[in-house]
């Protein structure tokens, strides 16, 4: 088994402390009232994700594994302890959402995206297979990343995008156009 980086308490307190503070932003630039934010979804999930990736530094692993499987129970959320996130994280709406590879500082994650492995084992530096993305980083609803791939700073992935190559930094990608055909009525059959 490679070698973890360890993680100390402080530096996961720290960092939960900033995903926080990203939350709130998240909150008022949008005008949205929210009162406490210790139950909201959103950072229960990425609090369950930070304890466990300390868990996994630490080579608790059974520890690890149980607040992952709590984090899927709790939010549905499926944030793999192998994942290296940066500070800032956002998930915003944590429902299947999954992710396992490696990202720098402020990603942004909206529901029914993420990122993952795909068929090749080749390594560009988050693990066999795993994708890594740079810094402020955001994947749009329906957004993907899979496999072995490099995804630059400050880029957004729009909704329904799926990834599988390189992106460099300061891009976006965008939803491929809906496309409309008129569908031909049904013959009769003269089964009326």
């Amino acid at each position: 088994m490679s070698e973890v980086a360890r993680i100390s308490f402080a530096e996961t307190r720290r960092r939960i402390a900033e995903d926080e503070r990203v939350l709130r932003r998240c909150y008022e630039s949008r005008n949205l009232r929210y009162g406490s934010l210790f139950w909201n979804p959103s950072r229960v999930c990425v609090v369950l994700y930070r304890l466990s990736r300390y868990c996994y530094c630490r080579r608790w692993f059974l520890v690890s594994r149980l607040l992952w499987q709590l984090n899927m129970l709790l939010t549905g959320a499926d944030i793999a302890a192998i994942s290296d996130l940066g500070e800032g994280l956002l998930i915003v709406h944590p429902v299947a959402v999954v992710i396992s590879g490696s990202a720098g500082k402020r990603l942004v994650v909206e529901g029914f995206g993420g990122m993952g492995g795909g068929l090749s084992m080749n390594n560009v530096g988050a693990g066999p297979g795993l994708p890594m993305l740079g810094d402020d980083v955001e994947l749009a609803h329906g957004a993907m990343v899979l496999g072995p791939v490099k995804v630059g700073s400050r880029v957004r992935i729009g909704p329904g995008c799926t990834v599988t190559r390189d992106l460099p930094d300061d891009t976006e990608t965008l939803e491929p156009p809906i496309r409309i055909r008129r569908v031909q009525a049904i013959a009769k059959s003269g089964h009326e």
